[in-house]
C-alpha cells in the first residue's frame, strides 16, 4: 500500500447539480453568470465555455435546499484567465441585482455567486506566485478577506461587455465533508488516493492536488463537523465531481490501489466511480482523445 501517487494529468472535469428548474437554471447560467449553454435536452443541460463543459444540470422538478450541514458542494470555482474577467462577471450580477462577495485570498483574487438554487459559484483569477505569501511549512497563505466591489470594476477592460472567455478552467470544487479535524478525509485523499495538500488552515480546511501548488479539491468540515445527513434525492445538491487522467493505465492503477485496500468503487472501461468517506461521489475517466501509452494494450 505504500509509493502511489495519484498520476500527474490529473485535472478537473465538470461538477453535476440537480436543479429545481433547469429553463430558470439555462437562463441564469448564460445570461447573468457568462457560461454557453453546449448542449440542452428536455430535463438535462451542459454549460461551459467553448471548448470545456464546466457544468452539468439535471432537473429534478421542486428540488429544494438540502440541509446546511449535508455533505456535497461548497462551491465549485470557474478560473478565468485575468482579473478583468472576475470584474466582469462581477458586473454582470451587479447589472441583474444579484449579490456578490469578492475576496482576497492573497493567491487569488475571487467573486463568490449563488445560482437559483443555491449552488454556490466562485470566478477565480490566480494571481502570478511571485505574488503570493508562504507559510511556514511551505505552503501558500490562503485568506479570505473582501475586496472593494470598485476595484474589480475598475480593472481595465472589465467594463467590456463579454462572457466567460475561452481559456476558463474549472480552478477547484470544494466541498463539504463531515469529520472532526479531516482525519478520514485526509487518509482517503492523501493516504489512499496519492494527492498532496497544497494548503491548510487549521484542522477543518484543507487544498489538495497533484502539482505546481494548485488545490484541485478543496476539503472543508466547517459546515457539518460532527456530522451531517446525505442530502436527500429531492433536493438541489451536487451528484459527482467529474476528474481526468490522461491515460487508461492510470485508471487502472488506480483501481488496483482501491482494490487493494478494499475500498468500494465501480469500473466500467476507462471510468471509474467512488466515494469519499463523506459520500461525495468521484468519477475519474480517461478523455475519448486520449491513447494508451506506448508498449501499453488498451
Amino acid at each position: 500500500m505504500t509509493g502511489y501517487r495519484m498520476d500527474q494529468t490529473l485535472a478537473l472535469g465538470p461538477v453535476e447539480l440537480t436543479v429545481a428548474d433547469l429553463d430558470r437554471s439555462v437562463a441564469y447560467y448564460t445570461q447573468v453568470a457568462g457560461f454557453r449553454l453546449l448542449d440542452r435536452q428536455p430535463q438535462c443541460a451542459e454549460l461551459g465555455v467553448q471548448t470545456r463543459v464546466l457544468v452539468r444540470l439535471q432537473e429534478v422538478p421542486g428540488a429544494v435546499a438540502p440541509p446546511p450541514s449535508s455533505p456535497g458542494l461548497s462551491h465549485f470555482a470557474p478560473l478565468v484567465p485575468t482579473r478583468a474577467d472576475v470584474g466582469r462577471f462581477a458586473q454582470r450580477h451587479l447589472d441583474a441585482g444579484l449579490p456578490i462577495d469578492p475576496r482576497d485570498h492573497i493567491m487569488s483574487k475571487s467573486c463568490y455567486v449563488t445560482d437559483p438554487d443555491g449552488h454556490e459559484i466562485e470566478a477565480t483569477w490566480l494571481c502570478p506566485q511571485e505574488e503570493w505569501q508562504w507559510t511556514d511549512e511551505h505552503l501558500p497563505v490562503a485568506v479570505r478577506e473582501p475586496i472593494a466591489v470598485q476595484d474589480l470594476l475598475d480593472e481595465p477592460g472589465a467594463s467590456v461587455p463579454a462572457p466567460l472567455p475561452d481559456g476558463t478552467e474549472m480552478g477547484h470544487v470544494q466541498l463539504k465533508v463531515t469529520d472532526v479535524s479531516l482525519t478520514h478525509t485526509k487518509r482517503f485523499y492523501c493516504d489512499l488516493l496519492g494527492l498532496d495538500i497544497f494548503i491548510r488552515l487549521g484542522d477543518g480546511f484543507a487544498g489538495v492536488g497533484v502539482s505546481d501548488y494548485r488545490s484541485l479539491l478543496v476539503l472543508t468540515n466547517r459546515f457539518s463537523p460532527d456530522g451531517g445527513a446525505p442530502a436527500g434525492p429531492d433536493t438541489a445538491r451536487l451528484t459527482c465531481v467529474n476528474l481526468t487522467l490522461g491515460t487508461p493505465e492510470a485508471i487502472g492503477a488506480l483501481a488496483e490501489r482501491l482494490a487493494a485496500a478494499g475500498h468500494p468503487h465501480q469500473r466500467e472501461g476507462h471510468s471509474l466511480t467512488t466515494h469519499d468517506p463523506s459520500g461525495n461521489t468521484l468519477r475519474f475517466s480517461v478523455p475519448s482523445t486520449a491513447k494508451p501509452a506506448p508498449g501499453a494494450e488498451s
